[in-house]
Protein backbone atom coordinates (compact mmCIF):
# COMPACT_ATOMS: atom_id res chain seq x y z
CA UNK A 1 0.00 0.00 0.00
CA UNK A 2 2.26 2.90 -1.44
CA UNK A 3 -0.68 5.77 -1.95
CA UNK A 4 -0.30 9.42 -2.02
CA UNK A 5 -0.10 11.00 0.73
CA UNK A 6 -3.40 12.19 2.40
CA UNK A 7 -4.20 15.71 1.97
CA UNK A 8 -4.23 18.00 5.18
CA UNK A 9 -7.68 18.77 6.71
CA UNK A 10 -5.54 21.61 8.33
CA UNK A 11 -6.86 24.35 6.37
CA UNK A 12 -10.23 23.47 6.16
CA UNK A 13 -10.10 22.69 10.09
CA UNK A 14 -9.09 26.35 10.01
CA UNK A 15 -12.15 28.15 9.09
CA UNK A 16 -14.02 26.46 11.55
CA UNK A 17 -11.88 26.17 14.48
CA UNK A 18 -13.86 28.09 17.13
CA UNK A 19 -16.97 26.02 16.30
CA UNK A 20 -14.47 22.96 16.79
CA UNK A 21 -13.37 24.52 19.78
CA UNK A 22 -16.78 24.58 20.95
CA UNK A 23 -17.78 21.08 20.07
CA UNK A 24 -14.60 19.95 22.22
CA UNK A 25 -16.00 22.05 25.10
CA UNK A 26 -18.95 20.17 24.78
CA UNK A 27 -17.50 16.89 24.66
CA UNK A 28 -15.73 17.48 27.73
CA UNK A 29 -18.49 18.96 29.64
CA UNK A 30 -20.52 16.24 28.57
CA UNK A 31 -17.39 13.52 29.61
CA UNK A 32 -17.08 15.42 33.76
CA UNK A 33 -17.30 13.24 36.21
CA UNK A 34 -16.68 13.49 40.01
CA UNK A 35 -15.43 9.99 40.60
CA UNK A 36 -11.92 9.80 40.86
CA UNK A 37 -12.48 5.54 39.46
CA UNK A 38 -14.32 7.14 36.52
CA UNK A 39 -12.60 9.98 35.78
CA UNK A 40 -8.79 8.11 34.87
CA UNK A 41 -10.31 6.34 32.35
CA UNK A 42 -12.79 8.82 30.63
CA UNK A 43 -9.64 11.12 30.29
CA UNK A 44 -7.97 8.16 28.93
CA UNK A 45 -10.96 7.26 26.43
CA UNK A 46 -10.89 11.45 25.73
CA UNK A 47 -7.66 11.16 24.46
CA UNK A 48 -8.75 8.73 21.78
CA UNK A 49 -9.68 11.91 19.51
CA UNK A 50 -8.28 11.68 16.37
CA UNK A 51 -9.45 13.89 12.76
CA UNK A 52 -13.06 14.44 13.70
CA UNK A 53 -14.10 13.56 10.31
CA UNK A 54 -17.39 13.29 11.80
CA UNK A 55 -17.84 16.81 13.40
CA UNK A 56 -15.69 18.12 10.73
CA UNK A 57 -18.31 16.90 8.17
CA UNK A 58 -21.51 18.65 10.53
CA UNK A 59 -19.40 21.50 10.57
CA UNK A 60 -18.26 22.28 7.07
CA UNK A 61 -21.47 21.45 5.63
CA UNK A 62 -23.17 23.82 8.08
CA UNK A 63 -20.81 26.45 7.40
CA UNK A 64 -21.65 26.56 3.32
CA UNK A 65 -24.98 26.04 4.18
CA UNK A 66 -25.82 29.05 6.25
CA UNK A 67 -25.39 27.21 9.63
CA UNK A 68 -27.09 27.17 12.64
CA UNK A 69 -26.22 27.41 16.37
CA UNK A 70 -26.89 23.81 17.23
CA UNK A 71 -24.45 22.39 14.66
CA UNK A 72 -21.68 22.53 17.54
CA UNK A 73 -23.98 20.34 19.94
CA UNK A 74 -25.08 17.76 17.20
CA UNK A 75 -20.93 17.65 16.16
CA UNK A 76 -20.33 16.84 20.11
CA UNK A 77 -23.52 14.40 19.81
CA UNK A 78 -21.97 12.45 16.95
CA UNK A 79 -18.33 12.52 17.89
CA UNK A 80 -19.54 10.87 21.42
CA UNK A 81 -21.28 7.85 19.98
CA UNK A 82 -18.46 7.29 17.60
CA UNK A 83 -16.39 7.16 20.81
CA UNK A 84 -18.29 4.75 22.85
CA UNK A 85 -18.30 2.34 19.86
CA UNK A 86 -14.21 2.50 19.96
CA UNK A 87 -14.08 1.52 23.43
CA UNK A 88 -16.48 -1.41 22.88
CA UNK A 89 -15.14 -2.44 19.65
CA UNK A 90 -11.53 -2.56 21.59
CA UNK A 91 -12.78 -5.38 24.06
CA UNK A 92 -14.83 -7.25 21.05
CA UNK A 93 -11.20 -7.41 19.50
CA UNK A 94 -9.21 -7.39 22.09
CA UNK A 95 -7.00 -4.19 20.83
CA UNK A 96 -4.55 -3.37 23.64
CA UNK A 97 -3.32 -0.09 21.41
CA UNK A 98 -5.49 2.89 19.63
CA UNK A 99 -4.29 6.25 19.15
CA UNK A 100 -0.69 4.76 20.06
CA UNK A 101 -1.51 4.94 23.35
CA UNK A 102 -3.07 1.42 25.78
CA UNK A 103 -6.79 0.76 25.30
CA UNK A 104 -9.04 1.47 27.95
CA UNK A 105 -9.42 -2.54 27.90
CA UNK A 106 -6.36 -3.20 28.27
CA UNK A 107 -4.91 -0.52 30.55
CA UNK A 108 -7.64 -1.27 33.41
CA UNK A 109 -10.39 -4.34 32.28
CA UNK A 110 -13.10 -5.42 30.08
CA UNK A 111 -16.04 -4.66 32.27
CA UNK A 112 -14.54 -1.40 33.10
CA UNK A 113 -14.27 -0.44 29.58
CA UNK A 114 -18.17 -2.14 28.56
CA UNK A 115 -19.23 -0.13 31.43
CA UNK A 116 -17.68 3.34 30.26
CA UNK A 117 -18.96 2.46 26.95
CA UNK A 118 -22.03 2.61 28.18
CA UNK A 119 -21.41 6.14 30.36
CA UNK A 120 -20.19 7.60 27.26
CA UNK A 121 -23.21 6.50 24.75
CA UNK A 122 -25.92 7.39 27.89
CA UNK A 123 -23.96 10.83 28.26
CA UNK A 124 -24.68 11.46 24.59
CA UNK A 125 -28.09 10.82 24.74
CA UNK A 126 -28.30 13.20 27.03
CA UNK A 127 -26.69 15.64 25.03
CA UNK A 128 -28.64 15.00 21.90
CA UNK A 129 -32.22 15.30 24.11
CA UNK A 130 -31.06 18.86 24.69
CA UNK A 131 -30.41 19.57 21.23
CA UNK A 132 -34.06 20.29 20.69
CA UNK A 133 -34.66 18.90 17.52
CA UNK A 134 -36.96 15.54 16.99
CA UNK A 135 -35.68 14.96 13.64
CA UNK A 136 -32.19 14.72 14.91
CA UNK A 137 -32.94 12.85 18.14
CA UNK A 138 -34.87 10.38 16.05
CA UNK A 139 -32.57 9.59 13.52
CA UNK A 140 -29.55 9.75 15.95
CA UNK A 141 -30.63 6.99 18.37
CA UNK A 142 -31.32 5.03 15.47
CA UNK A 143 -27.98 5.13 14.15
CA UNK A 144 -26.65 4.23 17.32
CA UNK A 145 -28.85 0.97 17.64
CA UNK A 146 -27.80 0.14 13.81
CA UNK A 147 -24.15 0.24 14.94
CA UNK A 148 -24.68 -2.26 17.42
CA UNK A 149 -26.79 -4.26 15.76
CA UNK A 150 -24.01 -4.29 13.08
CA UNK A 151 -21.56 -5.71 15.61
CA UNK A 152 -23.94 -8.48 16.42
CA UNK A 153 -24.33 -9.09 12.88
CA UNK A 154 -20.64 -9.45 12.65
CA UNK A 155 -20.06 -11.91 15.24
CA UNK A 156 -22.54 -14.37 14.32
CA UNK A 157 -20.41 -14.30 10.98
CA UNK A 158 -17.11 -14.88 12.59
CA UNK A 159 -15.09 -17.77 11.14
CA UNK A 160 -17.73 -17.73 7.80
CA UNK A 161 -15.50 -18.42 5.06
CA UNK A 162 -18.45 -18.35 3.20
CA UNK A 163 -19.71 -14.71 3.71
CA UNK A 164 -21.73 -13.29 0.81
CA UNK A 165 -20.39 -9.50 -0.24
CA UNK A 166 -23.64 -8.41 0.31
CA UNK A 167 -23.46 -9.49 3.98
CA UNK A 168 -20.24 -7.70 4.32
CA UNK A 169 -21.92 -4.65 2.98
CA UNK A 170 -24.88 -4.63 5.44
CA UNK A 171 -22.19 -5.16 8.15
CA UNK A 172 -20.06 -2.23 7.33
CA UNK A 173 -23.02 -0.03 6.59
CA UNK A 174 -24.15 -0.58 9.59
CA UNK A 175 -21.59 -0.51 12.22
CA UNK A 176 -19.77 2.68 10.53
CA UNK A 177 -21.59 4.36 7.20
CA UNK A 178 -24.73 4.44 9.31
CA UNK A 179 -22.94 7.21 11.43
CA UNK A 180 -21.47 9.15 8.72
CA UNK A 181 -24.58 9.62 6.76
CA UNK A 182 -26.49 10.83 9.92
CA UNK A 183 -23.67 13.25 10.62
CA UNK A 184 -24.74 14.51 6.93
CA UNK A 185 -28.08 14.28 6.95
CA UNK A 186 -28.57 16.17 10.34
CA UNK A 187 -25.89 18.93 9.35
CA UNK A 188 -27.89 19.64 5.83
CA UNK A 189 -31.38 19.49 7.91
CA UNK A 190 -30.25 22.00 11.16
CA UNK A 191 -29.24 24.11 8.16
CA UNK A 192 -32.63 24.63 6.94
CA UNK A 193 -31.40 22.92 3.46
CA UNK A 194 -34.29 21.45 1.40
CA UNK A 195 -35.11 17.97 1.69
CA UNK A 196 -33.64 16.85 -1.67
CA UNK A 197 -30.33 18.36 -0.59
CA UNK A 198 -30.26 16.44 3.08
CA UNK A 199 -30.95 12.94 1.12
CA UNK A 200 -28.28 13.89 -1.43
CA UNK A 201 -25.65 14.88 1.32
CA UNK A 202 -26.86 11.47 3.59
CA UNK A 203 -25.96 9.54 0.07
CA UNK A 204 -22.33 11.47 0.02
CA UNK A 205 -21.91 10.64 3.90
CA UNK A 206 -23.14 7.11 3.84
CA UNK A 207 -20.59 6.75 0.76
CA UNK A 208 -17.99 7.96 2.41
CA UNK A 209 -18.73 5.87 5.59
CA UNK A 210 -17.96 2.31 2.96
CA UNK A 211 -15.16 3.71 1.88
CA UNK A 212 -13.80 4.77 5.29
CA UNK A 213 -14.35 1.00 6.33
CA UNK A 214 -12.90 -0.82 3.15
CA UNK A 215 -9.91 0.83 4.17
CA UNK A 216 -9.99 0.48 7.39
CA UNK A 217 -10.59 -3.54 6.61
CA UNK A 218 -7.31 -3.08 4.43
CA UNK A 219 -4.79 -1.54 6.89
CA UNK A 220 -6.01 -4.69 9.59
CA UNK A 221 -4.05 -6.83 7.15
CA UNK A 222 -1.33 -4.82 5.42
CA UNK A 223 -1.18 -1.29 6.87
CA UNK A 224 1.85 -0.41 9.59
CA UNK A 225 0.87 -0.63 13.08
CA UNK A 226 3.66 2.11 14.44
CA UNK A 227 1.57 4.40 11.59
CA UNK A 228 -2.07 3.33 12.08
CA UNK A 229 -1.27 3.99 15.60
CA UNK A 230 -3.70 1.11 16.78
CA UNK A 231 -3.34 -2.91 17.08
CA UNK A 232 -3.73 -4.52 13.67
CA UNK A 233 -4.50 -8.12 12.52
CA UNK A 234 -6.98 -8.31 14.89
CA UNK A 235 -9.74 -9.44 12.22
CA UNK A 236 -7.99 -12.48 11.41
CA UNK A 237 -7.48 -13.30 14.82
CA UNK A 238 -11.24 -12.80 15.33
CA UNK A 239 -12.50 -14.89 12.55
CA UNK A 240 -13.87 -11.91 10.29
CA UNK A 241 -13.85 -11.86 6.66
CA UNK A 242 -13.71 -8.28 4.75
CA UNK A 243 -13.32 -7.16 1.75
CA UNK A 244 -10.07 -8.17 0.60
CA UNK A 245 -10.40 -11.58 1.44
CA UNK A 246 -13.76 -11.86 0.06
CA UNK A 247 -11.88 -10.53 -3.61
CA UNK A 248 -9.06 -12.73 -3.08
CA UNK A 249 -11.70 -16.00 -2.31
CA UNK A 250 -12.92 -15.35 -6.23
CA UNK A 251 -9.89 -14.89 -7.71
CA UNK A 252 -8.71 -18.50 -6.45
CA UNK A 253 -10.01 -21.72 -7.17
CA UNK A 254 -11.54 -24.14 -4.72
CA UNK A 255 -8.56 -25.99 -3.42
CA UNK A 256 -7.12 -23.21 -2.94
CA UNK A 257 -10.05 -20.82 -1.36
CA UNK A 258 -10.42 -23.92 0.75
CA UNK A 259 -6.50 -23.64 2.18
CA UNK A 260 -6.71 -19.81 2.86
CA UNK A 261 -9.57 -20.33 4.23
CA UNK A 262 -8.52 -22.01 7.23
CA UNK A 263 -7.18 -18.30 8.29
CA UNK A 264 -10.21 -17.52 8.38
CA UNK A 265 -11.72 -20.93 10.04
CA UNK A 266 -9.17 -21.66 12.63
CA UNK A 267 -8.52 -18.32 13.70
CA UNK A 268 -5.67 -17.49 11.94
CA UNK A 269 -2.82 -19.34 13.03
CA UNK A 270 0.35 -17.48 12.33
CA UNK A 271 1.61 -20.06 9.39
CA UNK A 272 -2.11 -19.37 7.95
CA UNK A 273 -2.17 -15.60 8.35
CA UNK A 274 1.38 -15.58 6.42
CA UNK A 275 -0.06 -17.84 3.61
CA UNK A 276 -3.27 -15.45 3.14
CA UNK A 277 -0.94 -12.31 3.23
CA UNK A 278 1.38 -13.53 1.03
CA UNK A 279 -1.71 -14.61 -1.62
CA UNK A 280 -3.30 -11.34 -0.82
CA UNK A 281 -0.46 -9.77 -2.01
CA UNK A 282 0.31 -12.29 -5.02
CA UNK A 283 -3.41 -11.49 -6.25
CA UNK A 284 -3.65 -7.65 -5.44
CA UNK A 285 -7.17 -7.79 -3.77
CA UNK A 286 -6.38 -5.07 -1.13
CA UNK A 287 -5.02 -2.86 -4.26
CA UNK A 288 -8.84 -3.93 -5.90
CA UNK A 289 -10.58 -3.31 -2.39
CA UNK A 290 -8.86 0.23 -2.12
CA UNK A 291 -9.99 0.64 -5.75
CA UNK A 292 -13.62 -0.52 -4.68
CA UNK A 293 -13.53 2.52 -1.59
CA UNK A 294 -12.30 5.12 -4.13
CA UNK A 295 -15.36 4.23 -6.29
CA UNK A 296 -17.62 4.92 -3.32
CA UNK A 297 -16.28 8.02 -2.66
CA UNK A 298 -17.15 9.18 -6.11
CA UNK A 299 -20.38 7.91 -5.97
CA UNK A 300 -20.94 10.33 -3.01
CA UNK A 301 -19.81 12.90 -4.91
CA UNK A 302 -21.76 12.57 -7.20
CA UNK A 303 -24.54 12.59 -5.15
CA UNK A 304 -23.48 15.86 -3.51
CA UNK A 305 -22.68 17.83 -7.07
CA UNK A 306 -26.45 16.58 -7.89
CA UNK A 307 -27.75 18.71 -4.86
CA UNK A 308 -25.38 20.82 -3.13
CA UNK A 309 -24.54 24.37 -3.45
CA UNK A 310 -20.93 24.63 -5.44
CA UNK A 311 -19.67 26.24 -2.36
CA UNK A 312 -19.85 23.03 -0.11
CA UNK A 313 -18.34 20.31 -2.65
CA UNK A 314 -14.41 21.79 -2.14
CA UNK A 315 -14.96 21.02 1.65
CA UNK A 316 -16.63 17.57 0.56
CA UNK A 317 -14.05 16.59 -1.59
CA UNK A 318 -11.10 17.62 0.58
CA UNK A 319 -12.55 15.16 3.01
CA UNK A 320 -12.94 12.92 0.26
CA UNK A 321 -9.48 12.54 -0.93
CA UNK A 322 -8.24 12.45 2.49
CA UNK A 323 -10.60 9.34 3.66
CA UNK A 324 -9.08 7.84 0.08
CA UNK A 325 -5.47 8.20 0.66
CA UNK A 326 -5.44 7.54 4.74
CA UNK A 327 -3.33 5.05 5.98
CA UNK A 328 -3.71 5.47 10.08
Amino acid sequence: MTPEAAPSLDALYRDIAPDLATVDAEIAAALAVDRPELKAMMAHAAAYAGKKLRPGLVLLIGKAMGGDPRLRRLGACVELIHLATLVHDDVIDGAERRRKIETVNARWTNYDAVLLGDVIFSRAINLLGRLGDARSIDVLTRAASTLCEGEILQNAHRHDADLEENLYYRIISDKTAVLYGAACELAAHLSRAPEPVVQGLKVYGVELGLAFQIIDDCLDLVGDESEVGKSLGTDLRNGKVTLPILLLFRRVDAAERKRLAAAVIGGAEESERRRLLEALRAHGSVEEALERAARHVRDGLAAARAVAPAGAMTALETVAAFVVARRK
